[in-house]
């Protein structure tokens, strides 16, 4: 532990507090992949594992797969020679990486950001509220979509919650319940009882836990808090059977016993997912990043709303620069171009299953202090940031249209 202290410390100083990392790819088994993550053909292919359907950025999060790679979903600081992990890292240099004021009420970065890439729409399901999955000392997952420019598959519109009749005349558990109980693999009829919205690239949606989602082919970015729960409701997808463990995943065990497929039921927020203002509500479109505006060239907020998570979108044209600075630790992707952070280069699409160019960590002392980024190619440098919990709060827009 000693000498991993001091190779992280050394790493931190060196690197003036701009981390390079490594790419953290998550394989399934229940689902086709989209193969639009960049990697060979070949590398999708997980064997009994699936295929490799997400990268996971700056993850500090356990992938929660049927067959358990116990580093799954994990990503790794890229130390030449060592293998160490960003949750490593914390433990043992938290202070240094999410600053002193922060670290004193945080002790990780508090947030999953995946790209996900189905060449099938996704299940139909939820990812459970707080005070239900506490008693399996599980987080709660609050989440938001960004839609990328990239081909939109074969479904591109995501279905959320369900008809507002169902609830306002309390048909929920006489319509649900029945499908749930049979789990007939047939049966491919249940998103009729939901309501589809379009995946529009660079537009996205924020989703409270508890409500019924099934997300369409586009491929997509997520920030969610840091958590993998989940149940699903429905058994078949495309006809890929889903196994009817996955409507009892994250459920505890004495409710299975207690109320059957009722407990999975009763773990749906039914007025949320029956709003009849879940689009003006949720959906998530860029906002220009006033107080960060510098000259012809701006920041977007494409996450906000939440304290919880947050994020934004910069884009620069060839030889232009912008000088950042954060309130607190974050990391950067960069989606399209070459550029430089600091002088560290980034090179979207410069990587394979075991390194890249394109991912930093940035810690709390260089966010606050600020850093140069330059455009160093000849198309647009297109990067994302990505902030945890409490630290954009009152400087984010709301959600809605005015």
């Amino acid at each position: 532990m000693k000498n991993m202290n001091q190779v992280v410390q050394k790493f931190i100083e060196s690197s003036d507090g701009i981390l390079r990392l490594r790419p953290a790819w998550v394989a399934h088994d229940f689902l086709k992949a989209g193969r639009r993550l960049g990697l060979k053909e070949e590398e999708y292919d997980a064997g009994e594992r699936g295929e490799v359907m997400e990268r996971w950025l700056c993850s500090e999060t356990h992938a929660d797969n049927r067959i358990d790679i116990a580093d799954e979903g994990f990503s790794y600081l890229d130390i030449p020679g060592e293998n160490i992990t960003v949750i490593d890292a914390l433990k043992i240099c938290k202070e240094e990486i999410l600053g002193k004021g922060y670290s004193e009420n945080h002790d990780s970065l508090g947030r999953l950001i995946k790209i996900f890439d189905f060449g099938t729409r996704l299940f139909f399901h939820i990812h459970q509220r707080e005070e239900d999955v506490k008693k399996l000392s599980k987080n709660s997952k609050d989440e938001a979509y960004y839609f990328l420019d990239a081909p939109l598959g074969n479904h591109p519109e995501s279905f959320f919650g369900v008809h507002q009749y169902i609830v306002e005349q309390n048909l929920q558990y006489e319509i649900f319940l029945p499908i749930m109980e049979k789990w007939d693999a047939d049966d491919t009829e249940v998103l009729k009882h939901s309501r589809a919205f379009l995946n529009v690239p660079g537009e996205g949606f924020f989703l409270d836990s508890g409500i019924l989602h099934a997300p369409g082919t586009a491929l997509t970015m997520e920030i969610q808090e840091s958590s993998d729960v989940c149940a699903v409701f429905q058994p078949n997808v495309e006809g890929f059977r889903i196994s009817k463990n996955m409507l009892y995943k994250d459920v505890a065990v004495e409710d299975i016993e207690k109320y059957q497929e009722m407990a999975a039921l009763k773990q749906i927020d039914w007025e949320a997912s029956s709003d009849p203002s879940f689009y003006e509500k949720r959906h998530l479109f860029p906002k220009k990043v006033e107080e960060t505006v510098q000259g012809d060239i701006f920041e977007e907020w494409i996450y906000y709303g939440t304290s919880k998570f947050s994020g934004k979108r910069l884009n620069l044209r060839p030889g232009e620069q912008f000088f950042s600075k954060e309130k607190g630790v974050h990391n950067l992707f960069a989606w399209k171009g070459k550029g430089s952070v600091n002088g560290i280069m980034m090179n979207a699409g410069e990587f394979d299953l075991d390194s890249c160019k394109d991912e930093l960590l940035i810690t709390c002392r260089k966010a606050q202090e600020g850093y140069i980024i330059r455009n160093e190619g000849d198309s647009d440098l297109v990067l994302f940031k990505y902030f945890g919990p409490d630290i954009n709060v009152e400087n984010l827009p709301v959600i809605g249209h005015h």
